[in-house]
This record gives structure tokens, sequence and C-alpha cells, in this order.
């Protein structure tokens, strides 16, 4: 599984109820060291795009996207989120 052509999503996991924060933190590990340092958490979006669902939207300072995390899965251990890569 190739992570930087974009073709397949990277993922982590979070505890049950993770904090928007937390979720930042796990999104920063999956990133590379570039798109870390570019990656804007003021400028990101977090996002309830329908009930249950949940996006970050990665964003450098000028306001173009790194990434978009999709929460994928819900279970009694934690929460599965897939990042993909704007191409």
């Amino acid at each position: 599984m190739d992570k930087k052509n974009g073709t397949s999503p990277s993922k982590f996991s979070v505890p049950p109820f993770a904090t928007d924060d937390e979720i930042w933190l796990k999104i920063l590990e999956v990133l590379t060291p570039s798109e870390q340092l570019q990656a804007s958490r003021t400028k990101s979006e977090f996002n309830d795009p329908y009930m249950g669902g949940k996006e970050v939207i990665v964003k450098r300072s000028d306001q173009s996207d790194i990434a978009v995390a999709l929460l994928s899965e819900v279970t009694a251990g934690g929460d599965e989120w897939a990042i993909y890569r704007e191409l």
C-alpha cells in the first residue's frame, strides 16, 4: 500500500469520544514532516457533514488543502479514521 501516491488512504485510530485536539495530533502523526510543518490547525475545518459523520479538512495557512480525514468506523474500542491526500 503506497501512502505517497494518494491511491490508498492512511489510517489511524483514536479512543472513543476523542476531542478535536486528540484527532488533530493523530492526523499530524500520519502526515509527512513537510506536511506537518505546513498544516494549520486554525485554518483547518472540523465538520459534521451528516449525522454521525465527522471529517477534518487539513489546510495550509494559505487555505489550500493538504488532506481530508474521514471517520470511517466507530467501535466500542475507538474510532477508525482514514486520511486522503490532495493530488
